[in-house]
């Protein structure tokens, strides 16, 4: 499960490079592990495989990493599809409940609880569908939903639930446009 995530995720970092050939193999990781576009995406995967397997002090640690070197918060707790992409990390925070397939987070995001949650409630979270992309410094914040193919516009703060395939954007942010 581990491998397949991190191949699809490489898989889409190499297609959003231009690769004429984008297949993930061995090499082909171990070439872009170290790119700060990608660690990040493995420390993450780790964490989040070391919490299932219940080893004591491994997720914190390398969540911890994440943010030391590459200035992003990931809970190990948030469910990632597979295929994210971080074009850049910094001043980003990652505390959904899921996030889909194939999503994009721009830097300086916050994904999260509207209130103290220290006990990270899943219901107190945002959770993004498949093919969501979240502009540099929206927040979106508290228990909604982002349906497929949205949208976040930048520096938008999200409190609302949105459908499928819609753009949001703005202080608070609104629909503004919507395929349908």
């Amino acid at each position: 499960m581990l491998k397949a995530l991190l191949y699809a995720d490489l898989e889409r970092q190499l297609v959003l490079s231009g690769y004429s050939d984008p297949k993930a193999t061995w090499s082909r990781f171990l070439r872009r592990l170290l790119h700060p576009r990608f660690l990040p995406i493995v420390l993450y995967r780790l964490s989040r495989a070391a919490l299932l397997n219940a080893l004591p002090v491994v997720p914190q640690m390398l969540s911890y990493l994440n943010q030391i070197f590459f200035g992003i918060e990931i809970s190990p707790r948030c469910d990632i599809g597979p295929g994210i992409f971080f074009p850049h990390t910094s001043g980003t925070v990652i505390g959904a409940s899921k996030i889909g397939r194939n999503g994009t987070i721009f830097q300086g995001v916050t994904l999260g609880a509207r209130q103290i949650d220290m006990s990270y409630d899943l219901s107190l979270r945002p959770e993004l569908g498949d093919f969501v992309t979240v502009g540099a410094g929206a927040k979106v914040l508290g228990g909604i939903s982002l349906g497929d193919n949205v949208k976040v516009g930048a520096n938008s703060v999200l409190l609302r639930s949105v459908p499928a395939d819609a753009t949001v954007a703005g202080i608070p942010a609104r629909e503004v446009y919507s395929s349908e």
